[in-house]
């Protein structure tokens, strides 16, 4: 698949899954959580909510490293040839609850409104670093996104 290709198909990822996994870390073990997620045109950006008051959100701020597991298999025989399932690597901060990143956030979760609006929620941003596309079971394919 030409990359390209690749970029199309995880752009239709990224719009069409709701949740993901959040891998973050603290003392050296991994951490994870779902989250609703929403990622940039560009795909250099995926921004999710979080409650100020949790592990997630501590584990977040103190290493900023997290990694973000996202896919689309149906959990039936045919994922071993068809699912895909992409990880995205990078750091993550918190992020003003601009105009731009509201309309991005609402526009896929519009029924979240009063979460990402409230203020003991924190909207993040991970810059990504990198994606890891897994396809068809045995193909992975490496996206450097600096």
């Amino acid at each position: 698949m030409q990359k390209s290709d690749l970029m199309e198909s995880l752009k239709s990822l990224m719009k069409e899954q709701k949740l993901a996994v959040l891998a973050s870390f603290h003392d050296n073990e991994p951490y994870t959580n779902l989250v609703g997620f929403a990622a940039s045109d560009d795909l250099k950006y995926i921004f999710f909510v979080t409650p100020v008051a949790t592990r997630k959100y501590s584990y977040l701020i103190t290493s900023r490293k997290a990694s973000i597991m996202i896919d689309n298999r149906s959990n039936n025989e045919y994922d071993f040839k068809d699912a895909m399932a992409v990880n995205a690597t990078g750091n993550v901060m918190v992020v003003e609850k601009t105009d731009d990143h509201k309309a991005l956030y609402l526009g896929k979760y519009p029924y979240l409104h009063d979460f990402l609006l409230s203020p003991s929620s924190a909207l993040m941003k991970m810059e990504v670093r990198s994606y890891i596309v897994a396809s068809r079971f045995h193909n992975v394919v490496e996206i450097d996104m600096a």
